[in-house]
């Protein structure tokens, strides 16, 4: 080992080489049913409490071979309610977006009890993964007051959930209005919980193009009666911040499998990225570099 090589700090020698092959590794790259790594707590704002470390990681019985430490969150979930059973308090929060309203309710320990910040803990997990699922302009929390506190702080610019108060905004189409986080005094005053399904087609027979806008390349797709007639990868530069550039790519890819087409019936494409209930795209990782109004204006 190498003192002065805090990140790779094991030197291995392979058999049947040379020394000039020996390679200095870290313990993410060393497999060995005799060793047991130990992940140091994270000191920042995403650090995980020793409560929620306890509670919440729980191993499963069959063990993921390409990552022997995941912990399944259900798993984790299954044991915190199990623990909080006999918990008379609760954390109520709504994710309010244009068109609904997401609403959940979590029992969480008492502010006094040791195991509280398990409660905060799992609670911005859960916000986190419902945010993902069905977007938010605002989040609305009802409960103890110290957790709602961890919470707010939790999902505000510095915080551990920045990422995803920076990219709402962007995903629900305005990003000149800043992601939300308030708390009410009574859960009567969070809105209630609204859906709007969403019908898609259901007839996939006919003439069809289509696209998927890749960080590499496009790719597009001709298909005739489920048949594919055409099928290809063209590379793109999605670091060009002309969103004209940007169309005429998408576009040319297109016309070349349109002609393998005797007619086009329906297009569908897929990119990383959100699409409204209107139909808008609201917001595409696809473009990093092209700067907000000119998105909104020409995208």
């Amino acid at each position: 080992t190498g003192k002065g090589k805090a990140s790779a700090p094991v030197k291995i020698h392979w058999v049947g080489y040379t020394k000039a092959s020996d390679e200095w590794v870290g313990g993410d790259r060393i497999k060995s049913k005799n060793l047991k790594f130990k992940t140091p707590e994270s000191k920042g704002p995403g650090g995980m409490p020793p409560a929620a470390r306890r509670l919440l990681l729980v191993k499963p019985k069959v063990e993921a071979p390409l990552d022997p430490g995941f912990r399944p969150v259900i798993l984790g979930k299954r044991a915190y309610l199990e623990a909080t059973k006999e918990c008379t308090e609760k954390l109520e929060w709504a994710l309010t977006r244009s068109d609904g309203c997401a609403r959940y309710s979590l029992p969480v320990f008492d502010e006094k009890h040791k195991d509280v910040k398990a409660s905060s803990y799992l609670a911005g997990v859960l916000i986190q993964e419902m945010i993902w699922q069905r977007s938010a302009d605002e989040l609305m929390l009802s409960g103890p007051k110290k957790i709602c506190e961890a919470i707010k702080t939790a999902y505000s610019k510095g915080g551990a959930y920045e990422f995803e108060v920076m990219s709402m905004p962007n995903v629900c189409g305005h990003p000149d209005k800043a992601f939300a986080v308030s708390i009410v005094e009574k859960v009567e005053d969070l809105p209630a919980s609204k859906d709007t399904p969403q019908i898609c087609g259901t007839d996939a027979s006919g003439c069809r193009l289509a696209f998927d806008l890749g960080k590499s390349d496009i790719k597009t797709v001709a298909v005739k009666d489920n048949e594919v007639l055409y099928s290809k990868e063209t590379e793109w530069d999605v670091t060009n911040p002309d969103p004209q550039y940007h169309y005429d790519a998408i576009m040319d890819a297109m016309k070349l499998a349109k002609a393998a087409l005797p007619k086009v019936d329906a297009i569908g494409g897929s990119a990383t990225g959100t699409i409204s209930a209107d139909n808008e795209a609201t917001w595409c990782d696809i473009f990093p570099n092209v700067p907000p109004d000119v998105y909104k204006e020409k995208v």
